[in-house]
């Protein structure tokens, strides 16, 4: 391989800079197949020795924390308005993704070098592996944002994949490409050639099958859903309590539209569907009385149940939830706790929870009898809580939120997270093969069809309503069942990998081409 230019370092920044040159809202997601190639393709030079495994360290590190660092920078650019503690924990963030980004390099060196696999082979099994432990394998610390495969819900055909393997599935994909494109670098010009033919081939065959698998399902209709968009300025949700709670509840009342004549369908149809916090208070247990009854003539004045965020009493503290509220006060109405929380802001590791977690996701009905499934913004992020949903019963994902933050009036408060956090979503949808609907107090508001085609319906900061059809497919995915878990047989192949096949073969070092700048 030619010598990189400034060293290996040089290729794992290129390589993080690539990668988040994919992520949403670019116009460019393929990036994402060729971002780790330079990193891989430098890695695979360095000598198979503890010196080399010390630079492949690093350089995973370095690239780790430019990646997260440009991924992330919306939490101190846009926290920094709740308060200074965000920087520190945002360096803590950014330091334990790069801890998890250098390992996946030393993995990637160790069985490219001595164990002399391929290193399209090499770079999938070792990415593939911590980034399911990244996203899944860390239980409640584990970080799900912004998955390496993700950029590809920005070109629909490209991601139907998901529907048999998962998100981690396509990241296997992902990540072998870009050990393709470096096998390609390195490879003399004929050769290298070929390789590249042979990714653009798997990717274009790829899109190719996911455009007919679009063309041909058949989905069915499940519900029409009423989202309300209240846009409550969020100066005034961070404000005083109280007024928050008077003026939240009088800018649902403005955006509800009027009741329909008594002869016409209800206006709500078989479900509306407000924000997360949209009352920002306790809907349940003692002296809520007045606030139940106004909730429920909301629901008598459309015709339809409300699926409101709001908090749930729990022992000691409450707890962030979906609440069903009918025409009728009196009545328990079903509600479903947030079981994701948000490390850093809704708890902290050896810390009592700030805000009570719940114990498995719940199913919720809608008018017409059939089940949705509630998430509760992050919640998005990660098959596992969607996934158990689906298998529960619910035909449709309703993601509430209140992430508005992220986008504010002031120019330097607008991020890509804001355009990140929704893309999730239509992952969730192509992986189980339901439609959903995404509703912020002050957006994005949008909806995602069941091959993960999206529609913005309203726009940001825009107080309205508006009535969707949302749809399923008619039978489960293979995703759905479970049919190829490939998070941890990809992590057992990598610690097989670096545990036993290096012991076995020991390569030679290799003068040239190493990198030893």
């Amino acid at each position: 391989m030619p010598r990189v230019p400034g060293g290996i370092y040089t290729a794992a920044v290129l390589s993080a800079v690539l990668a988040v040159g994919a992520a949403p809202p670019s116009p460019l997601p393929l990036l994402t197949i060729v971002a780790l190639a330079p990193l891989a393709a430098a890695l695979a030079s360095l000598t198979p020795d503890r010196a080399g495994r010390l630079r492949a360290l690093r350089a995973g590190a370095l690239h780790g924390a430019v990646q997260w660092g440009l991924l992330l920078l919306w939490v101190p650019r846009a926290g920094l308005r709740v308060g200074a503690w965000v920087v520190p924990g945002w360096i803590a963030m950014v330091g334990s993704l790069a801890i998890l980004a250098a390992l996946a390099a030393a993995a990637f060196h160790h069985l490219s070098t001595r164990a002399r696999w391929p290193l399209w082979a090499a770079a999938g099994i070792a990415w593939g592996g911590v980034e399911w432990v990244r996203a899944s394998g860390l239980g409640p610390m584990s970080f799900p944002w912004m998955g390496m495969a993700l950029p590809l819900v920005g070109i629909p055909s490209l991601a139907q994949g998901a529907a048999v393997v998962g998100e981690i599935g396509l990241a296997l994909m992902v990540a072998a490409c870009g050990g393709w494109v470096a096998q390609a670098l390195r490879a003399p010009r004929e050769r290298g050639l070929r390789a590249l033919v042979g990714v653009a081939a798997v990717v274009l065959l790829t899109s190719a099958a996911g455009a007919v698998r679009m063309a041909v399902v058949a989905p069915e209709p499940v519900a029409r859903v009423l989202l309300v968009q209240p846009a409550v300025p969020l100066e005034v949700k961070r404000g005083d309590p109280a007024v928050a709670l008077t003026a939240s509840l009088e800018a649902v009342e403005a955006a509800l539209p009027p009741p329909a004549p008594p002869v016409a369908p209800p206006v709500g149809g078989d479900l509306v569907v407000l924000p997360e916090t949209a009352v920002p208070t306790r809907l349940d247990g003692d002296g809520v009385g007045a606030l139940r009854e106004r909730v429920a003539g909301w629901a008598r004045r459309m015709g339809a149940p409300i699926a409101v965020g709001a908090w749930a009493e729990g022992p000691g503290r409450g707890g962030n939830a979906v609440f069903v509220a009918g025409g009728d006060p009196e009545a328990e109405w079903p509600v479903s706790w947030k079981v994701r929380l948000v490390p850093g802001v809704e708890w902290t590791a050896g810390l009592p929870d700030g805000v009570a977690r719940g114990t498995a996701p719940q199913v919720l009905a809608m008018g017409n009898g059939r089940q949705f499934a509630p998430l509760v913004c992050i919640e998005a992020a990660g098959a596992s809580p969607a996934r158990e949903l689906v298998r529960s019963g619910a035909e449709i994902l309703v993601n509430v939120t209140n992430d508005a933050w992220l986008a504010e009036a002031p120019w330097w408060t607008r991020t890509a997270a804001f355009h990140q956090h929704p893309a999730h979503l239509a992952m969730r949808a192509i992986e189980l093969g339901v439609g959903g609907v995404r509703v912020g107090n002050n957006g994005r508001t949008e909806t995602v069809d069941p091959v993960g085609v999206r529609s913005l319906v309203l726009p940001a900061h825009v107080p309205g309503q508006i009535s969707v059809a949302v749809e399923r497919l008619p039978d489960e995915t293979p995703f759905t069942r479970g049919a190829v878990p490939f998070g941890p047989p990809v992590l057992f192949l990598s610690l097989v990998g670096l545990g036993l096949l290096g012991r076995r073969t020991t390569a030679p070092a290799r003068s040239e081409g190493v990198d030893r700048g």
